[in-house]
């Protein structure tokens, strides 16, 4: 044992190497010489009570970075928790062993999204996990993620509302798989309020629809990207239902197209004969794409859909219009045309109705023609000439057809 200052540091050697020298003025104090000519600081103690008690060593800090005195303080500190009760070199191997908020967000896309969601949902996920979450809380230990530093990230994303919102729902999901599985007890991402989204349902007007479709065959985009909108346009479908269909989809005799992973699960699209007027002069071999990327063996990239679109809209000189809103065009004239939400729902691919009768509900046309009938009617039945009146108004439809479904 000898004190351990300054002088008696910088005097080890290389003969000293591997070597522990105790500190005869703090028990538990000690240096070592390290093989590579490091000198670190030591804290020893016993976890515990009487000899049988586990014998604990841990590391203080480097020389250099401490001085002697500023190490030895240091394990005072240690020390003095140890006869609190404490065991500050388990705790510190605890913290090692505890996973961070990157493995466990890695853990539920590896275990849970992609088992269990389309390839393209659970792909989607992981690259918002590594391009936002895991910079932002990845390094942090799970007991370390607090929901006031949660709440105070979200709060800052006031300009990307939607997708704070989402990454927010991913968060808090592999939260909650690590409530399950034990390793948290509290879910620090539930109770955040969601930013407010606006609605976005941009229907596109018949003139638009018109100046869209010139444009698409005028406009020197990628033919099978201008197909692309066209058939969107056409059946209603989304836009990565038609990205990814191969011709082998394409059911010609049963004018269908046919959908093994779609977002609400396995499909049948009916085809209508302009949309196989469209595809029948340019079927292809069964294992190839109906809208092929460049190479024709991987389908239309995100950034070809965009530039395409983009294109377009410049053509047409219309604006603040995404290629999704074909699907909102195709479902607002079917509603139109007096479809329930039950037809539409299927036609559409909805898992629900809610999701549907939105469409539905819009179409006050209808319900017009309607109030105008009974409103003649009722004023004939007052002014002795109601039947002229009520016959002058044309109500479609006139009565619901057979196994039509009432909307509620």
């Amino acid at each position: 044992m000898a004190k351990i200052t300054k002088r008696f540091v910088d005097g080890l050697s290389a003969d000293d190497a591997g070597r522990i020298y105790r500190d005869d003025e703090v028990k538990g104090f000690a240096v070592r010489r390290n093989g590579d000519g490091s000198i670190t600081y030591l804290c020893e103690y016993r976890a515990g009570h009487g000899r049988k008690a586990r014998t604990r060593r841990m590391s203080i800090g480097g020389h250099g970075v401490l001085t002697p005195d500023e190490a030895r303080k240091k394990a005072r500190l240690i020390l003095s928790r140890v006869l609190e009760g404490f065991d500050p070199a388990g705790e510190r191997e605890a913290d090692k062993r505890e996973p961070t908020v990157a493995d466990i967000l890695r853990d539920a896309l590896a275990k849970h999204w992609r088992p269990k969601r389309r390839p393209s949902t659970a792909k989607s996920f992981g690259e918002m996990i590594e391009r936002t979450l895991i910079p932002e809380f990845g390094s942090l230990r799970l007991s370390d993620l607090t929901r006031k530093r949660i709440r105070e990230w979200h709060a800052r994303n006031t300009h990307r509302t939607r997708q704070a919102n989402l990454d927010l729902a991913i968060l808090r999901k592999a939260l909650s798989l690590a409530v399950a599985d034990e390793l948290i007890s509290d879910n620090a991402a539930k109770g955040i309020t969601p930013h407010p989204e606006r609605a976005r349902e941009r229907v596109p007007t018949d003139d638009e629809l018109r100046r869209l479709w010139r444009a698409i065959d005028a406009t020197p985009v990628r033919a099978s990207a201008a197909r692309l909108f066209k058939l969107l346009a056409l059946t209603g479908c989304r836009r990565g239902e038609w990205q990814t269909a191969q011709w082998r989809d394409v059911d010609f005799s049963a004018r269908c197209l046919r959908l093994a992973e779609a977002k609400a699960g396995a499909r049948v699209v009916p085809l209508s004969e302009p949309v196989l007027a469209l595809l029948r002069p340019l079927a292809g071999s069964p294992g190839g794409l109906v809208c092929p990327g460049d190479g024709g063996d991987a389908p239309l990239t995100k950034a070809n859909m965009r530039d395409a679109w983009a294109a377009v809209l410049a053509a047409t000189g219309i604006e603040d219009l995404r290629i999704h809103d074909l699907r909102h065009a195709f479902a607002t004239r079917g509603a139109s045309l007096g479809a329930s939400a039950l037809i539409l729902r299927d036609a559409l691919g909805h898992k629900t109705l809610a999701m549907t009768s939105r469409y539905v509900a819009r179409q006050i046309d209808p319900v017009r023609t309607l109030a105008d009938r009974v409103a003649a009617e009722m004023l004939g039945v007052v002014e002795d000439n109601g039947a002229a009146a009520a016959e002058a108004i044309e109500f479609e439809p006139a009565e619901r057809k057979r196994g039509q479904a009432n909307v509620r």
